[in-house]
């Protein structure tokens, strides 16, 4: 085979060569010369700078495609990092959802019926009642704990951050045991707080960790148990027909019993179910509606929500950890 080349072909190499300068000699002598063998096949052999240009692609830009591909540009500086991040994001959501809720909800101790269950939530238990008996209506502070504490890690890193988290952590644990209504209301968001502080460690014990089947049978098994329990009290409070309650609470049992499948559709399926049966639940309290109470739909769905997206996060994360290893 002809091994000359024209001017426009020894220029174009010429050129390739100087954009390959991030490449050792070894590793610019091996592109340069299977360059070569491609300029050699075309049916001008390189005798036009158009052709060249036209069937290889610029010099810099056929350059670029053996630049080397760092961790850095998949834009996760750790997997810590990366966790946080993915974490933070649907926690500061849910946070939010929650003080409005809190906020705006129609007044729900009266509809509680049953007398276990009133025992417990009653207003007058815990300590957040003598607190809002002592600093009134300023008790509502307290829903904003978890919107903060859920961004902060995002910009601080290392042991501050660590503290930062457990503190959000703690602190939205203490109001959960605080007794009354409002205290349950805060249950997934505090969930999710706790996940945040112990999904990185629990990931990032080697380069391919995921929950185990066992992890995830355990939370398909609680979650179910917690919709079941959450659907009973429902439909004793409800006024309409009971499929309304039921068949939302089925949708919701079906997808968590497919946790441990690790189909993505599935994760994303229970944290968009989640979410319509908390807004279900919220129109189905309004007193123009069925004055329902708003707890347990809230229950039912933050739950599968906090859970879903516990799940998508450990997939997400699996995914980053195979790519990052197809790099080397």
């Amino acid at each position: 085979m002809k091994s000359y080349l024209p001017r426009a072909a020894r220029n174009y190499l010429e050129q390739l060569r100087q954009a390959l300068d991030f490449l050792s000699e070894q590793e610019r002598k091996q592109v340069l010369d299977q360059t070569r063998g491609e300029i050699l096949r075309l049916p001008g052999g390189g005798r036009r700078k158009r052709e060249l240009f036209g069937m290889l692609g610029e010099p810099a830009t056929r350059a670029r495609k053996f630049a080397r591909t760092e961790p850095e540009d998949l834009e996760v500086r750790s997997g810590k990092h990366f966790l946080t991040r993915i974490l933070a994001w649907p926690i500061f959501a849910l946070a939010l959802m929650t003080v409005i809720i809190v906020l705006f909800a129609p007044p729900q101790q009266a509809l509680i019926g049953t007398e276990s269950v009133d025992q417990y939530l009653s207003s007058g238990n815990g300590w957040l009642a003598g607190l809002e008996e002592a600093i009134g209506s300023q008790l509502i502070w307290l829903a904003f704990i978890p919107v903060v504490f859920s961004l902060l890690p995002l910009w601080l890193h290392g042991g501050a951050a660590m503290v930062l988290q457990v503190l959000g952590a703690v602190a939205m644990t203490a109001v959960c045991l605080g007794g009354g209504i409002l205290s349950l209301y805060f249950i997934p968001v505090t969930l999710l707080l706790w996940a945040q502080v112990f999904t990185p460690l629990l990931m990032m014990r080697g380069s391919m960790a995921r929950p185990g089947p066992a992890w995830l049978a355990t939370a398909a098994v609680l979650l179910i148990v917690a919709i079941a329990m959450a659907t009973y009290q429902g439909v004793s409070h409800f006024a309409g027909a009971a499929w309304v309650v039921l068949s939302p609470a089925v949708l919701l049992a079906v997808l968590a019993a497919l946790l441990p499948t690790r189909w993505r559709s599935v994760h994303i399926a229970l944290v968009v179910a989640g979410l319509l049966v908390m807004a279900a639940g919220f129109i189905a309290a309004l007193p123009s509606s069925f004055n329902a109470v708003l707890l347990w739909p809230w229950l039912a769905g933050g739950l599968s929500f906090a859970v879903g997206h516990l799940a998508v996060a450990a997939g997400m994360w699996n995914e980053r950890a195979r790519k990052l290893l197809a790099l080397f």
